[in-house]
């Protein structure tokens, strides 16, 4: 999407509606940071939705003062109701394409790729963080023989002794052509 069709999505919502969808992004990324962490991240396609239906229906149910409200006029609940979650959405989207990803861009992210099918999920950004910090000043053998010990520290136990050698040798060669790189 670009940036016009991001505003004319934003203009199209009322006050109450973009500040509930405010709240439910930061709701949201609190919760895919303590409780949720570990949830497959299919469920944060819909978390943000279903968290603005919750939030609106409870929001109309304080402000008339009348839980009744919901499904007398439901047509209109569900109308804003789906807006706030829609919104909701948009708002969580342009969090993690466009805060997120620049506070959590470290130098240790090109790497982390290179490690998948060697290195579980849950281990893989923190062997990254090691990889790119205990590379600093060495080179050749020094740098594979690291590698190689890095990544046996932290590789799966189904890898065999081989694949790490032979990705060791990879990510080494990826390090010294990044880093030659990064100094032109």
């Amino acid at each position: 999407m670009t940036i016009m069709q991001y505003l004319n999505a934003f203009r199209l919502y009322g006050l109450d509606v973009l500040l509930l969808a405010l709240g439910v992004t930061l709701v949201t990324a609190l919760l895919k940071k303590t409780l949720l962490k570990n949830a497959p991240k299919k469920l944060y396609l819909f978390l943000p939705f279903l968290i603005g239906l919750v939030f609106w229906c409870i929001y109309r149910a304080i402000a008339d003062r009348n839980f009744l409200f919901l499904t007398e006029n439901f047509p209109q609940t569900l109308e804003s109701a789906f807006a706030c979650g829609c919104a909701a959405t948009l708002y969580y989207v342009v969090y993690e394409q466009f805060f997120r990803t620049k506070a959590q861009g470290g130098s240790s992210e090109p790497l982390s790729p290179l490690l998948e099918g060697y290195v579980p999920e849950e281990k893989r950004e923190e062997a990254a963080r090691a990889l790119d910090e205990g590379a600093t000043g060495l080179e050749g053998d020094a740098l594979r023989a690291f590698v190689t010990q890095t990544l046996t520290a932290y590789a799966d136990e189904t890898v065999s002794e081989a694949d790490i050698v032979a990705a060791a040798a990879v990510i080494a060669e990826f390090i010294e052509k990044t880093r030659s790189a990064q100094e032109k």
